[in-house]
C-alpha cells in the first residue's frame, strides 16, 4: 500500500484534533466501518471518540446539529445507498439545514448523471468503493479544507461578498483571473459581485464567459438561469434544459421546467417534464414522490384544473390502501379541481370516498356541500353544512368565506332565518365582505 502523502495525514489529523472536529457516518457497510476505526483513525494516532456510526438518516442529522452547536466542525460519511434505498434526501436535508457541515459520499456508481446529481445538492467529495486507505484520507481531507492557494482565495471571496464587500471580492476575482485566465469560479463570483451591485447586464456577461470557458461546468449554467428567472421566461427556460441536459436526475428543476411551459400554455412539454420528475423521484424515496406530485398538481390548479385533477389523482392512487387523515387536504384539492371543471357529481363521489377514510371530516363535508350547491341540490347542501357543524359547532367562523357560502346554501334551499344567521356571522368576521352585505339586505328586504 502506497504511504499517504503527510499533508493529507496532517490537515485530517489537525481537523480532528486540534479543531476537536467529528466524523458521522451514515452506513450500512461494517467492512467500511472497520477500515476507518482501525486503520485510518489508528494510523492517524487519533482518539477514537471522534466517529459516530449510524443506519438511521435522522439520528445521523441530530448528530451533526449536535455538535455543531457546540462549534465543532463536521464531515459526514454518507452512502449513496442504504438498505438498498437512495440516500439522496438524507443529503439535501442535511445541506439545506446544515450548510457548514462537509459531506463525503461513498457510492458504487460512477455514472455521469449520477455524480452530477451529487454535486448539485452539494457535496464537498465523493469516492468510489472499494477504496484504499490512502485515497480515503486524501478524499476526507479535501473535503475538509481547501487544498492551494487558489481554493484559498476562492473562499476568501465567498466570505466578503456574504458580507457585501465587493469592491474586495472583486480585487481578488482579478487576481485569480490572473493566475489562472478564464477562471470559470473568478468570473462567476466578478459577476456574483456586479449582481450585488445591481449591474445585471455586466453580470451575466461575466457568467456567459464562465460558461464558454467550462460548458459542461453546472455552476455557471445556474447562475445564468437565475438571472433571468422572473425577468425572461424564454432565456431562463434555455439555461434550465442546458442544465438539464448536463444533470438529468434533477427532480425539482424537472418541476421548474414543466411549470415555465404551463405558464407558455404547453401543456403537452409540460407534462412531459412533470413525468420525468415523478420517475425521478420515485427512485429515490416515496416521501419524495408525495411531495413532488402534490408540488406539480398545486402549480398547474389554476392554469389546468383538468391536469391538476390527474396529479391530485395519482397521489391518491400511490397511496392504494393506505390512506389516512392526513390525505384529506389531496381529497379536498381534487374536489376543488373537479369543480372548477363543473364536475360537481365526480367532486361529490370524491368527497364520499374520503369520508369512508375520514368519516365527519368538517372540511369534507363543507367542500362536498359546496359541489351539491355547484349541482343545484341545495338541500343535500344544507344538510352537508348541518353534518360539518355537529362535528366542529365553530366551523363557520374559520372564514368568512365559510360562513357566507354556508348562509348563501341555507338561502337557496329556502331557509332564511338561518341564512340570516349565518351571514351576520361573515359580517362579524369581516366587516367589508360585500357579498355578505348583499345577501343580508336580500334577507331582510324579504321578510
Amino acid at each position: 500500500m502506497p504511504p499517504t502523502p503527510p499533508k493529507y495525514d496532517q490537515d485530517l489529523r489537525d481537523f480532528l484534533e486540534t479543531q476537536r472536529g467529528y466524523l458521522v457516518m451514515l452506513t450500512d457497510d461494517p467492512l467500511f466501518v472497520r477500515t476507518l476505526r482501525t486503520t485510518v483513525l489508528k494510523a492517524l494516532g487519533v482518539r477514537g471518540d471522534c466517529l459516530a456510526v449510524y443506519q438511521e438518516a435522522g439520528q445521523a442529522l441530530r448528530s451533526v446539529r449536535d455538535h455543531l452547536a457546540k462549534k465543532y466542525p463536521v464531515l459526514v460519511l454518507v452512502d449513496r445507498l442504504l438498505n438498498g434505498l437512495p440516500t439522496l434526501e438524507f443529503m439535501r436535508s442535511l445541506k439545506g439545514a446544515f450548510a457548514e457541515a462537509k459531506v463525503l459520499v461513498m457510492t458504487q456508481e460512477t455514472s455521469k448523471a449520477g455524480l452530477s446529481q451529487l454535486y448539485e445538492i452539494g457535496v464537498d467529495s465523493i469516492l468510489t468503493k472499494p477504496v484504499s486507505v490512502a485515497t480515503l484520507i486524501e478524499k476526507m481531507a479535501g473535503a475538509i479544507k481547501p487544498q492551494g492557494k487558489l481554493s484559498q482565495l476562492v473562499q476568501e471571496a465567498r466570505r466578503l461578498l456574504e458580507l457585501g464587500d465587493t469592491v474586495k471580492a472583486k480585487l481578488i476575482s482579478k487576481s485569480i483571473l490572473k493566475i489562472k485566465p478564464n477562471s470559470p469560479v473568478a468570473l462567476m463570483l466578478l459577476g456574483d459581485a456586479l449582481i450585488i451591485e445591481g449591474k445585471r447586464d455586466e453580470a451575466i456577461k461575466a457568467y456567459e464567459e464562465a460558461h464558454q470557458g467550462a460548458t459542461l461546468y453546472l455552476e455557471p449554467l445556474k447562475k445564468l438561469a437565475g438571472v433571468h428567472q422572473g425577468e425572461d421566461d424564454e432565456s431562463y427556460l434555455h439555461y434550465l434544459k442546458k442544465l438539464d441536459v448536463i444533470s438529468p436526475l434533477n427532480t425539482s428543476r424537472k418541476c421548474e421546467i414543466g411549470k415555465v411551459y404551463v405558464r407558455r400554455k404547453d401543456m403537452d412539454k409540460a407534462e412531459i417534464y412533470f413525468g420525468e420528475a415523478i420517475v425521478n423521484a420515485q427512485r429515490e424515496a416515496s416521501s419524495y414522490v408525495d411531495q413532488i406530485v402534490s408540488d406539480i398538481a398545486e402549480s398547474v390548479s389554476e392554469a389546468s384544473p383538468a391536469m391538476a385533477e390527474k396529479y391530485y389523482f395519482k397521489m391518491l392512487e400511490m397511496k392504494g390502501d393506505n390512506l389516512t387523515k392526513e390525505d384529506m387536504v389531496t381529497f379536498n384539492r381534487l374536489g376543488i379541481a373537479l369543480r372548477k371543471q363543473g364536475k360537481w357529481k365526480e367532486a361529490i363521489e370524491n368527497y364520499k370516498k374520503a369520508l369512508t377514510v375520514a368519516p365527519g371530516d368538517e372540511r369534507v363535508l363543507y367542500n362536498m356541500g359546496l359541489a351539491y350547491g355547484d349541482g343545484q341540490q341545495h338541500r343535500q347542501a344544507v344538510d352537508c353544512y348541518e353534518q360539518a357543524l355537529r362535528s366542529d359547532p365553530e366551523f363557520h367562523r374559520t372564514a368568512a368565506v365559510v360562513s357566507f357560502n354556508m348562509a348563501s346554501g341555507y338561502h337557496l334551499a329556502k331557509q332564511n332565518q338561518t341564512a340570516q344567521k349565518f351571514a351576520l356571522v361573515a359580517l362579524e368576521l369581516d366587516p367589508d365582505h360585500a357579498n355578505a352585505k348583499k345577501l343580508l339586505a336580500t334577507l331582510k328586504a324579504g321578510s
